[in-house]
């Protein structure tokens, strides 16, 4: 039985070897015969990843937008590096729409029109706070001006009168120029009406008028203070009734920011004597 030649490393190599490299010949010369075993292996390289893939959706067909509709988004799945692939029959779920950004209402328009009407408010309600002052002071007196319906008369009895009462409304009082006249009905003689009063800057007609009645109240009868009309020329009038002389008779007074004022009408009630003082203010008082 004829046994097989020893055979070689080399003619022991495998039929389809696969290398990736080999080292240098190890030494020993140039006649030593390469061996299986001087040849060293290196280490494979490493292989590279499948990349992964998305699942291809088909895209919606695309619809014209509508006049006043929003644009119509769409979302792709995007797989981050080093997932696998989407599972068969993977579908995104709805996604909330981005958030829609208003734009900002300007705000300047509405300040700038609080700001006119508040501007507008303090400087006419300035105006109409300040404007008696300016309107009605300084004043000035007259006594020989005409009075319709009255005559001036120059009786010393009643002119008398007429100053012992006068100390009583302006003792207190720094007075521009004090006054005293007393007048004569002309449908009835024997009603006398005296008239008394000072010019000077009142910052409160009605306080001052109040006072100013309080303090006639000691030198005759004064009751039942009334507000009436003041008339055109405003400010403040009160009336009252009154005795003089032992006759009934009414008492009325006016005060503004320039002048203040008192009448005791003789015969007279509370109405006819408001619309004669009012009559005699008009006549007499003069605005600068």
């Amino acid at each position: 039985m004829t046994q097989p030649a020893d055979e070689s490393p080399t003619q022991r190599q495998p039929a389809t070897p696969t290398w990736i490299g080999s080292a240098s010949v190890p030494p020993g010369g140039s006649r030593r015969r390469r061996q299986w075993e001087d040849t060293l292996d290196l280490p494979a390289q490493p292989e590279t990843p499948p990349r992964p893939r998305t699942l291809d959706l088909p895209a919606a067909p695309a619809r014209k937008p509508q006049r006043g509709s929003e644009p119509q988004i769409r979302y792709v799945p995007v797989v981050p590096p080093g997932y696998g692939p989407l599972p068969p029959g993977y579908r995104p779920g709805p996604f909330p729409p981005p958030p829609q950004f208003r734009r900002r209402r300007r705000k300047w328009p509405w300040v700038m029109l609080f700001m006119l009407v508040l501007c507008a408010g303090c400087c006419g309600g300035s105006y109409a706070w300040a404007r008696p002052w300016w309107v009605q002071y300084p004043a000035s007196v007259n006594v020989e001006a005409t009075v319709t319906g009255l005559n001036k008369v120059n009786d010393a009895a009643s002119t008398k009168t007429a100053e012992q009462l006068r100390t009583a409304l302006t003792s207190d009082h720094l007075d521009e120029s004090g006054f005293t006249v007393a007048y004569q009905d002309t449908t009835d003689g024997k009603a006398r009406i005296l008239v008394f009063g000072a010019t000077r800057f009142i910052t409160s007609p009605g306080r001052d008028l109040d006072a100013s009645l309080r303090k006639l109240g000691t030198k005759i009868q004064v009751q039942n203070v009334r507000e009436v009309d003041p008339g055109a020329l405003g400010g403040e009038q009160r009336c009252a009734a009154s005795r003089l002389d032992g006759r009934s008779a009414t008492v009325c007074g006016f005060a503004d920011h320039g002048a203040i004022a008192i009448a005791v009408f003789a015969g007279k009630s509370v109405e006819p004597a408001s619309a004669a003082l009012q009559n005699i203010r008009a006549s007499i008082i003069t605005r600068h």
